[in-house]
């Protein structure tokens, strides 16, 4: 029997974590239930998904983006017990920065001239009017939601935690999934809880054992099991990653290709091409970023590496790699194959 109304599960690349949040978000219409992530791309999948299986997205649940819900259901309803007014905040100000010497707490720390909040200091507001409102924040999401589901938890950084810590305590059925080993976005760049980004979100769950049971997810779904066997390695502090499919295609498992047959390794296996960024020479084939691809599943993959990642080919040491979670996110896009050009 589970202790608390808490989850983290942590998962591999493929091991259906969002399916498991779907599946379950429309397993009981009774729940009033929140499914939130931080990206447009994985919350239009998710809407998608949903309206595959029923649909339409149920009246039982809604769908938000993380500062969506901050700012609707966190700053809104109670910027008054902080600002003394209603109707400061307008919106959010996703790339500007605040001034330097603005005091903490006042509004000049939270809000710019066009009453948008600054990225990096939402979930702190939220934080501070819930105190400043005598806990009025937290019980009214009470009174919304039954269950509420995070998905790409990893993505969360900052006072984002503070937040979760609070709603952990709450009597809100709470379920966060996702892949540290997949941190390529975040909500904000603030200082706040730097230790505990990335594969540092394991401490910080570990920390909250009693408030929130985590489940490890090590088998992937997507990929065969040379490519799970090397993204493993690039984390050995995590679980090996097990294969659920065997299915052989005769090409198969990590390849190499020298960078004179490219562009005829691609007309035979159709991979889908990889690059760090823009800056990478593709030899004039169509390509994505790393992180645009992440949540994509393809056949195969053709992966142009940087300095970095040809120099973990060679030694296969991932202490030296500066952006594990980078090539982790590439490599596990893949079905049957992943090829490097040399």
């Amino acid at each position: 029997m589970r202790l608390s109304p808490n989850v983290a599960i942590i998962a591999a690349a493929g091991a259906r974590k969002t399916q498991t949040v779907i599946d379950a978000a429309l397993a009981d219409p009774a729940q009033r239930v929140l499914i939130t992530t931080y990206t447009n791309e994985n919350l239009r999948q998710i809407a998608m998904r949903i309206e595959q299986i029923n649909g339409v997205v149920p009246a039982h649940v809604r769908i938000a983006g993380w500062f969506s819900f901050l700012l609707s259901d966190g700053v809104r309803p109670y910027q008054s017990a902080l600002f003394n007014e209603v109707g400061v905040v307008a919106g959010l100000n996703f790339i500007g920065q605040r001034n330097r010497f603005a005091k903490g707490g006042t509004r000049e720390y939270f809000i710019d001239r066009n009453h948008d909040v600054y990225r990096d200091g939402v979930s702190d507001l939220v934080c501070k009017l819930d105190t400043k409102s005598a806990g009025r924040v937290i019980r009214r999401l009470e009174a919304i939601y039954d269950h509420i589901y995070i998905d790409e938890v990893q993505d969360l950084v900052g006072y984002d935690l503070d937040f979760l810590d609070l709603l952990f305590g709450s009597k809100i059925a709470i379920t966060v999934v996702g892949d540290p080993r997949q941190h390529t976005f975040a909500t904000n760049n603030g200082p706040k809880n730097k230790r505990y980004r990335g594969a540092g979100l394991i401490d910080w769950l570990q920390e909250r054992a009693a408030v929130c049971e985590r489940e490890d997810r090590a088998v992937s779904h997507r990929c065969n099991q040379e490519i799970c066997d090397f993204a493993s390695a690039l984390f050995p502090q995590f679980p090996a990653i097990t294969s659920a499919h065997e299915t052989v295609t005769g090409h198969d498992g990590i390849q190499f290709v020298s960078r004179f047959e490219v562009l005829d390794y691609a007309h035979t296996h159709r991979p889908e091409v990889l690059r760090y960024d823009k800056r990478a020479n593709t030899q004039g084939l169509p390509a994505i970023n790393f992180g645009v691809s992440k949540g994509s599943t393809y056949d195969r993959v053709l992966i142009f590496p940087t300095k970095p990642i040809r120099e973990y080919l060679e030694h296969r040491d991932p202490a030296k790699l500066k952006r594990p979670e980078a090539l982790y996110v590439a490599v596990t896009r893949a079905r049957f194959s992943v090829a490097f050009v040399e």
